[in-house]
């Protein structure tokens, strides 16, 4: 007998005009594993909060839930809410005490936990994830990667037996999104809970997992091993594979998949039969291009006394050009976007925009922000809303929405309330609210996050497109893969200001470990590759076919 078992669940929000979740069947063995994948909007976050009672979405549900045989909707409140934890993919949305211990005690006082005990458990579930340290630690004073730890604490206080997490590695920088998935996987393996992950990023999970769950539509199109999925992916599917299986996939790879980058390295070397070429480094020659913007020994800090965030900081963006700026939660990249919009003021330094000191007016045809959480952009009650607040006296606005409406796959949500909106949808909305302003410069602050692996590549399609009409850009990312695909240049944020700033290609193929997966495959083995296309034509190349 399954231990979650989820028959013809149907869900519709109120007041919706068609139901999110159709006919959903879905059966978790006890101690399994499960990664749930699938475009965003098909409804992955609506069935895992289905599954949470104190969290279940308001709306008109049919269809019967059971865990461990017994009805959901028939347990008491207080054995929902230990035997079954969730964490969201927002840390900050997610505390609601000042330090760490008081967090993670938090659901055991709620739960009616001896005093006695509480100490101990808080202690355990703290040691477990190697957070014992933090525990007289403010809240505040955390990075996303120790406040998502710190939430997964306070769910495995609770001793649940079934764990939920929707996209808790979202925002968290690669080093932090690493640890956070080694003690989901540790939880699962060595406590025996069952975990279900709603994940769009795969590059890691899939060696972990037991299962793959292709969700479309409202309902589970599949339910396959691992490698299994890799080998029936079709075109759907085949995004959601990782970089290493998918190179694997695309090329011909026959035997076993290969899951990780030490099983793709191993295939690499029996396949192919060529000697690594020498790619010549691109050098970071000048673009000839006109400088929109530009900053100059930036200082920042936040309060007199607190330590400097961006300290003696320059950089300069040219028509056309999209800067990535990586590094770790909490480095400053989101300060430096405030300083570069006009949002904070530096307490040292310049900042020029086209050659003249200091910054535009907020508006048309100037600099566009795109913050972490997308949702601070709106204040209508419909898409259509938004969007046409964005157009007022433009006499094209109508077309303008239209064309996005259409490129940002937004017409079947123009009478949704934004909040109501998927977190990828709510990116895509902000964006295109953005983009009716027609910026000379765009600053994206984490533009992928919640976004499925299709709608990532529209995304970077959509910004190369910006650039070549001369739009420039500066993208704040931990998304390794979207900067190599994206970006012309690349920049880490390191001891308050940005070091090692380079092409692309010499940022990514200098790095051993802050770098592409299609990297690590191939370096020493074929030509360097970014990105799992690149390495796919390298093989075609290498065994004599066509690239």
């Amino acid at each position: 007998m399954a231990y979650l078992a989820v028959s013809d669940l149907t869900f519709t929000y109120h007041g919706a005009a068609a139901p999110v979740l159709t006919g959903c069947d879905l059966s978790v063995g006890e101690g399994e594993f499960l990664l749930v994948v699938g475009p965003s909007g098909c409804g992955k976050t609506t069935l895992l909060r289905t599954l949470k009672p104190a969290l279940a979405p308001y709306g008109e549900t049919t269809g019967t839930i059971t865990l461990d045989g017994a009805p959901l909707d028939q347990l008491s409140p207080r054995d929902a809410a230990t035997l079954i934890g969730f964490v969201g993919q927002d840390p900050e949305r997610q505390t609601v005490t000042d330090t760490v211990f008081a967090e993670i005690a938090f659901g055991l006082e709620s739960t009616g936990v001896e005093g006695a005990l509480i100490a101990g458990r808080v202690a355990e579930a703290a040691g477990f994830l190697g957070i014992s340290h933090l525990a007289s630690r403010k809240i505040s004073e955390l990075s996303g990667g120790e406040k998502q730890l710190v939430n997964l604490a306070a769910a495995l206080a609770l001793r649940p037996r079934l764990l939920l997490l929707d996209e808790p590695v979202a925002r968290l920088d690669p080093p932090a999104k690493l640890r956070f998935l080694s003690a989901v996987r540790r939880i699962n393996e060595e406590a025996g809970v069952t975990v279900i992950l709603v994940c769009h990023d795969t590059e890691e999970l899939f060696p972990a997992v037991d299962r793959v769950a292709m969700m479309e539509n409202g309902a589970i199109k599949s339910i396959l091993p691992p490698r299994e999925f890799v080998r029936k992916a079709q075109n759907g599917d085949l995004p959601f594979v990782p970089t290493v299986p998918r190179i694997w996939l695309l090329s011909g790879g026959t035997g076993e998949p290969p899951l990780s980058v030490r099983e793709g390295r191993a295939w690499l070397k029996e396949t192919i039969r060529a000697t690594p070429e020498n790619v010549p480094e691109k050098g970071d020659a000048p673009t000839g291009k006109e400088e929109f913007l530009s900053a100059r020994y930036l200082w920042f800090r936040y309060g007199r006394n607190a330590p400097d965030v961006v300290a003696n900081l320059s950089c300069s963006l040219s028509a056309g050009e999209i800067l990535a700026v990586l590094g770790p939660n909490g480095a400053g990249k989101t300060t430096l976007l405030k300083l570069l919009a006009g949002i904070l003021r530096p307490v040292a330094g310049t900042i020029r925009y086209e050659g003249k000191k200091g910054l535009p007016k907020a508006g048309r045809n100037a600099i566009s922000y795109l913050p972490q959480d997308p949702a601070l952009l709106f204040a209508s009650d419909t898409v259509r809303e938004e969007l046409d607040e964005m157009t007022g006296g433009d006499p094209d606005g109508a077309a303008k929405i239209e064309k996005l409406v259409a490129r940002l796959s937004l017409g079947g949500l123009l009478d949704s309330h934004p909040y109501d909106l998927s977190g990828g949808e709510q990116t895509r909305l902000a964006i295109a609210k953005l983009l009716l302003l027609s910026p000379r410069v765009l600053l994206l602050d984490e533009p992928t996050a919640g976004l499925d692996p299709v709608a990532k590549t529209d995304l970077s399609t959509l910004l190369r497109e910006l650039a070549n009409e001369g739009c420039g850009m500066i993208v704040a990312t931990h998304d390794l893969t979207f900067a190599a695909e994206t970006a012309d240049c690349a920049a880490a944020f390191f001891n308050a200001t940005l070091t090692s700033p380079a092409d692309t290609f010499r940022f990514f193929s200098a790095n051993r470990f802050y770098t592409t997966q299609a990297v690590r495959l191939t370096r020493d083995l074929t030509r360097v590759c970014l990105t799992a296309d690149e390495a796919v034509a390298a093989l075609r190349k290498a065994e004599g076919g066509t690239p």
